[in-house]
């Protein structure tokens, strides 16, 4: 995903989901075309693992920037501006800072990198760019 002067949000795509909308939820095949809702600059895959927590760190400092979770055993990056738009009620990156990484202006690429391990796969999201990042999960 390609991002140009863009505040970016990493969360699960069930929390970005309009509650006035209960039939979004299918109408977007459960978080895996979030296309079907207007939202055209995203990427999202399994976590892997099914539920969890994970940290967002600055790859150069190693400091954290944020954390994250999912409840739908998904992760996704979200260009804000267009959250807002599908969805204006939603405040999940300031009311729950746990559920969501907000990473202000960012410009450059951000990817996937999955790690195969015996049971599952880890998946990391990865930015290169103005803010190198990536992220650990972190907890359950």
């Amino acid at each position: 995903m390609k991002v140009e002067n863009k505040t970016i949000i990493i969360t699960d795509p069930c929390y970005i989901i309009n509650k006035k909308q209960d039939s979004d939820w299918e109408k977007c095949d459960f978080g895996d075309d979030m296309g079907a809702l207007g939202i055209d600059n995203y990427i999202c895959r399994s976590t892997g693992y099914g539920d969890w927590s994970c940290t967002t760190y600055d790859s150069d400092s190693g400091k954290e920037i944020g954390k994250f979770c999912a409840d739908a055993g998904l992760v996704a990056v979200f260009l804000l501006d267009e959250v807002l738009v599908y969805n204006p009620d939603f405040n999940y990156h300031t009311t729950k800072p746990w559920t969501t990484t907000v990473i202000p202006n960012f410009t450059g690429d951000v990817t996937f990198k999955v790690m195969p391990e015996e049971d599952w796969d880890v998946v990391s999201v990865v930015g290169r760019g103005n803010v190198n990042f990536h992220t650990e999960q972190t907890g359950f």
